[in-house]
């Protein structure tokens, strides 16, 4: 589930909560010296990516008013069509 701030931003909130828990038991692993190299593997890749935060709210105003925009052509078209 992506948790959404007051703008509509995506936060990423889950991820870091998993990252996070990861970045334990690695510690655990390496603090007990298990030789799993593929888990630290795995956290480092996750935190090197950049991950979009997406700002729903603009995405859904700059849509709203291209439909307007071509609401009014369409009705500016019926017209001409009328006359």
């Amino acid at each position: 589930m992506i948790a959404f701030d007051e703008k509509g931003i995506a936060l990423n909130t889950e991820l870091e909560e998993l990252l996070e828990e990861l970045r334990e038991y690695r510690a655990d692993m390496v603090a007990r010296n298990y030789p799993f190299q593929r888990i630290s593997d795995i956290i480092t890749v996750w935190e090197m990516k950049k991950v979009p935060k997406r700002d729903f709210l603009e995405e859904a105003e700059k849509e709203k008013k291209e439909l307007e925009e071509s609401y009014k052509e369409s009705v500016r078209q019926a017209n001409e069509r009328k006359e």
